[in-house]
This record gives structure tokens, sequence and C-alpha cells, in this order.
């Protein structure tokens, strides 16, 4: 890949939970353990079908028409505990709003296509993230405002190479990996899945840099049934791996996929009025 390639790929990167949104919960006594996978490779699986499989059932566990619900992000550098109210509308719109503490009440996030806003009530401000900032961190966490904006789809902006059978803490896992597109406006040069054998459930997913480096990890547990059926993650732990010990950790407190929402709530308008 030519420089020229990278720069433009980071010069069009604009933003979730989530965002894949993300939704979790979980004690703090969870948070102060260190949850390092424990892999052992293995063969490799016949071809890329399966990979594919994988990752369409992994956007599809993630991300339906629409999603609404409340979150709480611990972050460990600064232990402080943020709880948020979510919004996303599949597949470019999304709306993030702090609810407490009192301090940050009122600071939100919006994604309108390839564009971020973020709104500080403080000084009822309205800022347009630039895509130089796409990978700074998002209130001071380790999840970046790339992550909350979520602009990728792993399913249209990554090819998949063949999985090699893994292991994950002694669960049974494929280990797929992506690599972007030239034309795809991405922020990583490589992302690495571990998806359990049996139901295909994202178990972690690391994130590497420019240079082919591991920079973060994710790791997904306490998973639930939800009323639609899906077995959904309900806590999120990005570990930065270049930072010994360091991570933030999202816990859902409340989750619901939707056929739809309206537009009118994904605004600048709405952003500043809290509504």
């Amino acid at each position: 890949m030519t420089t020229a390639t990278k720069a433009s790929r980071f010069s069009t990167a604009a933003v979730t939970l989530v965002l894949t949104v993300m939704f979790f919960t979980g004690g703090l006594s969870a948070l102060a353990q260190e949850t390092p996978p424990l892999r052992t490779e293995g063969s490799v699986a016949p071809d890329t079908g399966l990979a594919t499989a994988i990752i369409d059932s992994w956007e599809e566990r993630m991300r339906g028409d629409a999603s609404s619900g409340e979150m709480e992000m611990y972050i460990q550098k600064w232990n402080r505990t943020l709880t948020m109210h979510f919004e996303e509308l599949y597949p470019d719109r999304s709306l993030v709003r702090v609810l407490s503490p009192a301090s940050d009440a009122g600071t939100g996030s919006l994604k309108i296509g390839p564009d971020l806003w973020s709104y500080n009530p403080r000084i009822d401000q309205v800022q347009k993230i630039p895509p130089s900032l796409m990978l700074d961190g998002w209130m001071g966490s380790d999840f970046t405002n790339d992550d909350i904006s979520r602009t990728s789809s792993i399913r249209k902006d990554y090819d998949v190479q063949v999985p090699v059978a893994s292991s994950v803490a002694g669960v049974a896992t494929w280990r797929v990996t992506l690599t972007p597109r030239p034309e795809s406006p991405v922020v990583w040069e490589k992302i690495v899945v571990e998806a359990a054998r049996d139901d295909f459930r994202p178990l972690v997913q690391e994130f590497y840099d420019e240079d082919m480096k591991l920079a973060r990890r994710m790791v997904f547990t306490d998973y639930r049934k939800l009323d639609d059926g899906r077995n959904y993650p309900f806590v999120w732990r990005m570990e930065n791996v270049q930072e010994k010990g360091r991570y933030t950790e999202i816990r859902v407190k409340s989750m619901e996929f939707l056929k739809t929402l309206p537009e009118s709530r994904f605004s600048v308008r709405s952003l500043k009025q809290g509504r």
C-alpha cells in the first residue's frame, strides 16, 4: 500500500456504539482484572466462505435497522464513570448523550453520514470533528471518535481472509483477519476477529495501526438474550495494549433493537436542544 493511499484513507475517515454503539454491564470488581485472551492456533478452514458467514453473523448480531438504549462507560485512566443514552438509525445516523455525572450532562455526539459533531453545553457550542481527529479518544476514553461515529462497516469496507482454527480462554474459535479495501474510508490497517465456532458470537477484536502494530483489543463478555432472540454482549472492554493496564469498559444498562427511528431526531438542532 502506498503512502498516498494511506493518506487518502485517513483524510477521508469520518465517523458506533457503537456506535457499534456499545452497551454492557458488570461490577467494578471485574474492572480491576486483566482479561488477556489465551490463544492457541491450529488448522486453516477450507475457504473464505466461512469467514464471510462469520462476519455477516457479527454485523447482524451487533446492528439492527435502529436501536436505542442506555449504557455506562468506566474509564480506568481517570477512574470515572459516565452514564449515556444512545440512539442509532442504520446505517449512517447515531446520537449519544451524557446523562451523568452532572458536570458532563448534556454533552453529546452526533453522526450524520460521514460527519461527526460534538456539543458542549457548558459553552453552548457545537463543533464539527475533522477527519484528522477521528483517532482521538472520545470523552477521554480508550474508544475513539471513529468508534462512536461508526463510519465503517466490516462487511462493506474489509476483505476477509481464510479463517484459522484457534481458541480464546478455552473456547474454540475461528480467527478471521480483515484487510481494508483500497477505497475504504477506514482508520485501521488490519482487524482480527475471534468468533466462537458454535454460534459465531464475537469474543475478541484486535485493531492494528498503520505500522501493523497491535494498538487495541476489544473483549466481549456477559452475553444475554434480548427480546428479539439475539445473543448480545453486554460488556465491551477496550484494552489499550500499548499502555499496560489501561482500559475503558462499556456496560449496557438497557438495549432495544427497533424497526426504525425518526430521522428528525438526528440533527444538529436536536443535539444542541437535547431532544
